[in-house]
């Protein structure tokens, strides 16, 4: 009597070893036995590269979290800011918007899940490191590639000169991702779109008097100045500038981080240097602590499909939604969500109806890779596209302009009325009957995902 073989592993690539490749990874090693992966994850950095400023999870993003896991390791590492303190540009507190705790409702600025980011990126590695079956390979990115086997698998070429064959190969490496960029190669990288926000982010000297809170002082030009504690020895400065001038803008794009610095200080000092926080957050520019600087103008990348053949893409590198939104990380999180479950749905079912047929026919090669693939990916856009969009859909130029308005006046217009709304409590009443989730979209069951081990 003959036996099935087990099917040979899925061979996997993926780019990016931030946040959206590893939580790929993890799902995908929950695949239903005997299905199996083999997944390298190459990342261009020459180690892991846990840095990067405070992020968030809200709504399906914590689900997607608890999906992965992860809860109780993300809950260690915790930001604990306890709200957000609004000042004028004398140091004078304007309004207190606090922290919503009790896990029900919309959150406020600061979220029940806040994390920094090089926090999230070690728990998805420590958590995927040793895992059989998934390879990571430092200071290497994808030099090439191209789909082999009329579609059915992309050969990689990287650039410490080896190449390989693949079955998927996931792009997740950012908003400049490479692999996006040759996927599509007919002029579609117009999809990436400026919101009119350049962002300078880095770390000062704290000082003892320096709050746990996040504290958010505007200026006039459309300019404001944010500092965030995640832990008592560091304080993070946050930079903003809605359409900053066109000086600025070409030495983000193309000049060096100590050209960048000078240029943002200049943006600041020529009219603000007496304002509260200015002097202090641009001395702080040139300072040891600032070695993580980091500058960018704020984009959002729409795309109307994000696979091609054997290629998709996860996170930012497909569908950023911008900072300005709130929902990155929880994208990323989700769509690693998504990805991995229909491709165990797909693949599952595959297998049956493959098993059934070998049967009948005593054919004793079972590939589910080969048809289930290609209806995972296609599950995976039908999916998570109506997410997506209602993100992309929000009027977040309206809340750019509240953020950083033009002239004084709109600025005490702004101060008033948050006031007004933090003293008579209306933001606390106003989150008990709303929601984080965005419109009805909930992340999908996957049962046939090996549900991780929870610790407690």
């Amino acid at each position: 009597m003959s036996t099935t073989p087990s099917p040979r592993p899925l061979r996997v690539l993926i780019s990016g070893g931030g946040v959206a490749g590893p939580a790929v990874a993890l799902e995908l090693s929950r695949l239903p036995p005997p299905l199996r992966c083999e997944i390298t994850i190459v990342e261009r950095h020459p180690d892991l590269r846990a840095s990067g400023q405070q992020i968030d999870l809200r709504g399906q993003g914590v689900v997607a979290m608890r999906r992965l896991g992860i809860e109780s390791q993300v809950r260690e590492v915790r930001v604990e800011e306890p709200g957000l303190r609004i000042l004028n540009a004398r140091g004078k507190l304007q309004a207190y918007f606090g922290s919503n705790k009790t896990g029900q409702g919309a959150q406020g600025f600061s979220a029940e899940w806040e994390i920094m980011r090089g926090s999230l990126v070690r728990v998805l590695y420590d958590e995927t490191k040793d895992l059989p079956g998934i390879t990571y390979r430092f200071g290497t990115t994808v030099s090439s590639f191209e789909h082999i086997r009329d579609g059915t698998a992309v050969r990689a070429r990287l650039s410490d000169g080896t190449e390989a064959e693949y079955d998927l190969m996931i792009g997740c490496d950012g908003l400049g991702s490479r692999t996006r960029r040759n996927m599509f190669t007919d002029g579609r990288e117009d999809i990436v779109k400026s919101v009119g926000v350049a962002c300078a982010f880095y770390t000062i000297p704290p000082r003892d008097e320096d709050t746990p809170n996040a504290v958010l002082c505007q200026f006039p030009g459309r300019r404001y100045i944010m500092t965030r504690r995640d832990q008592p020895g560091c304080l993070r400065a946050y930079l903003g500038f809605r359409n900053p001038d066109e000086r600025l803008s070409q030495t983000i794009k193309h000049g060096t981080v100590e050209e960048q610095k000078k240029a943002w200080a200049e943006a600041f000092k020529h009219d603000l240097s007496n304002e509260w926080g200015v002097k202090r957050s641009l001395d702080g520019l040139f300072t040891p602590e600032a070695d993580d600087f980091y500058t960018q103008d704020f984009a959002q990348v729409k795309l109307d499909n994000w696979t091609e053949g054997r290629v998709t893409l996860v996170g930012d590198a497909g569908y950023c939604p911008s900072p300005m939104t709130g929902q990155g990380t929880s994208l990323a999180l989700i769509g690693a969500c998504v990805l991995a479950g229909e491709i165990a749905r797909a693949c599952s079912a595959e297998l049956t109806s493959q098993s059934s047929d070998s049967q009948a026919t005593n054919n004793e090669t079972n590939d589910p890779w080969s048809g289930g693939i290609p209806r995972a990916l296609a599950g995976y856009e039908k999916t998570l596209r109506p997410m997506v969009d209602i993100v992309h859909s929000e009027n977040i130029q309206r809340g750019i302009k509240i953020l950083m308005p033009e002239t004084a006046w709109a600025i005490k217009l702004i101060h008033w009325t948050m006031w007004l709304v933090s003293t008579l409590r209306i933001d606390q009443i106003a989150s008990r009957f709303a929601s984080d989730d965005r419109g009805s979209w909930k992340l999908p069951e996957y049962p046939e995902l090996v549900k991780p081990k929870v610790s407690e």
